[in-house]
């Protein structure tokens, strides 16, 4: 069994892309659905950690959700569904973009909302389809937008927690890039497995079937011959 695409038979790999094009839209929708649903969720957490600036977040929160929604909408299109491959990128990354904001304006490296984007970087793991090359650059600018948002405040706080923040989120990026890495590998030797099986499959059918052409053949020869003897015995007789 083929233990990644490189390995593998082209045909086998261009429908692996072909199937994971297709996964790729329909998980990107779930995405989509779950920044709707979980963004405005997320007021309940700025109620009690950052209650002055409830209404501010909360109108980003909702301007963050009708992008998801737009996205949603766009991806039953014949354009989206051809741009599915790059929208399943941003999905994931509109709500860091929001959030880092809300870091910046808040306590910076020392915002507890750090944990939101572990929360991201895990549906990234969970939901998406994502490669391990699209799984690095995705970690990647998080961290970046994390370490942007914190220097935008400008307020370095204490090493400690300096230390807590980026260690929890350097460790969920390396879960998410390992485990992307082997979710990808695992669903490449499932869909070869099904490839393959669905192969044989159709070679046997096509057996089957030229086992009952050639059945008929020989029904239709040998009725032909009985009838060929019979006629030359009658021709006999008379």
């Amino acid at each position: 069994m083929y233990r990644n695409p490189s390995m593998a038979d082209p045909a086998i790999v261009k429908a692996f892309h072909a199937y994971e094009a297709q996964e790729r839209i329909s998980n990107t929708k779930v995405g989509c659905a779950l920044v709707v649903i979980l963004m405005p969720a997320g007021s309940t957490a700025d109620y009690f950690v950052y209650r002055e600036k409830l209404w501010p977040f909360f109108w980003l929160r909702l301007v963050c959700t009708a992008i998801a929604a737009v996205i949603w909408a766009f991806l039953f299109t014949d354009r989206g569904r051809k741009s599915g491959k790059w929208l399943g990128v941003i999905v994931p990354l509109l709500p860091v973009v929001f959030l880092a904001w809300m870091i910046a304006v808040t306590d910076g490296f020392a915002s507890p909302y750090y944990a939101a984007l572990n929360l991201v970087l895990l549906a990234v793991g969970a939901v998406l389809h994502w490669t391990t090359r699209e799984g690095i650059v995705a970690v990647l600018l998080v961290l970046l937008m994390y370490i942007g948002a914190g220097v935008i405040h400008g307020v370095i706080p204490p090493a400690a927690v300096l230390y807590n923040n980026f260690y929890f989120i350097a460790l969920m990026d390396v879960i998410v890039v390992v485990g992307t890495y082997f979710q990808s590998r695992q669903r490449f030797r499932e869909f070869a497995l099904r490839y393959e099986l669905d192969k044989s499959r159709k070679a046997l059918e096509a057996s089957l079937q030229q086992l009952k052409e050639n059945e008929m053949q020989l029904v239709q020869t040998e009725k032909l011959a009985s009838l060929g003897r019979m006629s030359a015995g009658i021709i006999h007789e008379i």
